[in-house]
């Protein structure tokens, strides 16, 4: 354990300082940037990012009244080697207020409930009204767990070495993730995204993209081709993409396809394409706005920034944008694990149901280091909360 970040992370949660601290797929060290100047910078507009920098928190959908939210890099603490005179400047930054916190608990969604939303979903469907919907649920844990947050994230970044994980927190927003998925990527002049979907626990024989079933390779199919219409709509022509692969991501595998392109293709029109990548048919479903219509009246939840997107934006023209997958929200009442799946015609409702187990179970296995007692991935829960 790095105690020198764990010491920086417990005084800036004590302190309710805006932070977060970040490591990227295949990284070592992580980077965690403080904000020392008053305020919260929040917008509603995607298109008023280009001119700030610093880490972007995304909400699902903005017409729930979830702003974009932005951490400045007032103070940048690189690397894992921390010393006692950066420990002793964050003790001495000044204390802000704490937040109001929200009452009650989200809504948990139950087994046969979901099960049946899978049926509603479908049988939409079978009426040409979309071709899939990607439907999430709510697992919560009740109680206070902020002290151990800090050795959770390091413990994410040891298990989720290909996964892009950080920890979040500005004023009454807390999250902690270990996302699989890039929206978009610039590095040294060039623009990477993927379409991921399709989720199977991880085994060897699951490492074969042949033995996958005809669901899964058309669900990420769909995501394929939403890329490939959005890149062709900015008359983007000359780009790769590769042949469907299968990637491990913690104890769970998913189909994958690459895309990249160079930056010149966009023609500053950067921030315009995240706000048509985003949301993608592999957390939304297609086409992109009936589903999104769709499951927000079928859903008894707020997403908040569940499914949103989140990343560094530098000025040295890098720009790392990641989808908000495995993560949870945290608040001093409760942990909330936001899990979900792709839904189409030829979906089994309890097969969806198990896929969310699984996805929830990439973090309860963690989460059980700490936490005693912990109900395992299959508890009913059959009832709204």
């Amino acid at each position: 354990m790095n105690e020198g970040l764990i010491k920086i992370h417990n005084t800036c949660i004590s302190k309710n300082l805006p932070f977060v601290t970040f490591r990227q797929p295949k990284h070592v060290h992580s980077t965690t940037y403080i904000q020392t100047t008053s305020g919260n910078v929040q917008w509603k507009s995607i298109l008023d990012i280009s001119s700030h920098t610093g880490f972007i928190m995304a909400p699902f959908d903005i017409r729930n009244g979830h702003q974009y939210i932005l951490i400045k890099p007032d103070l940048v603490i690189d690397g894992n080697d921390i010393s006692e005179e950066q420990i002793g400047h964050v003790e001495a930054l000044k204390k802000r207020s704490q937040p109001v916190w929200p009452d009650g608990y989200p809504v948990v969604t139950g087994r046969d409930t979901y099960m049946k939303q899978v049926d509603t979903i479908k049988s939409s469907i079978s009426t040409g009204a979309f071709q899939k919907a990607v439907l999430s649920r709510i697992r919560v844990i009740e109680g206070d767990y902020f002290t151990i947050i800090p050795r959770l994230f390091q413990t994410f970044c040891r298990r989720h070495p290909n996964a892009f994980v950080y920890l979040f927190k500005s004023d009454d927003h807390f999250w902690i993730g270990a996302s699989p998925e890039s929206l978009l990527r610039l590095i040294d002049g060039k623009m990477s995204t993927v379409s991921l979907a399709g989720t199977r626990p991880y085994a060897e024989k699951h490492m074969d993209v042949n033995r996958w079933t005809a669901k899964e390779v058309l669900e990420q199919e769909y995501v394929t081709r939403y890329i490939h219409d959005v890149l062709r709509t900015f008359h983007i022509r000359d780009y790769r993409v590769t042949s469907p692969y299968v990637q491990k991501a913690g104890n769970l595998v998913h189909l994958r396809t690459d895309f990249s392109f160079g930056f010149d293709k966009i023609a500053g029109r950067f921030w315009e394409l995240v706000h048509a990548m985003h949301p993608t048919p592999a957390v939304a479903g297609q086409p992109k706005d009936d589903a999104v219509n769709f499951i927000k009246n079928l859903e008894p939840h707020d997403r908040d920034y569940y499914t949103g997107f989140l990343g560094p934006v530098s000025e040295n023209d890098r720009i790392d944008l990641f989808v908000n997958l495995r993560c949870m929200q945290i608040t001093p009442r409760y942990l909330s694990l936001f899990i979900g799946g792709g839904i189409t015609l030829e979906s089994d409702p309890a097969d969806e149901w198990d896929e969310t187990r699984w996805k929830a179970e990439s973090l309860l296995k963690i989460l059980r280091r700490y936490i005693k007692n912990l109900a395992p991935a299959d508890e009913l829960q059959s009832t709204y909360r």
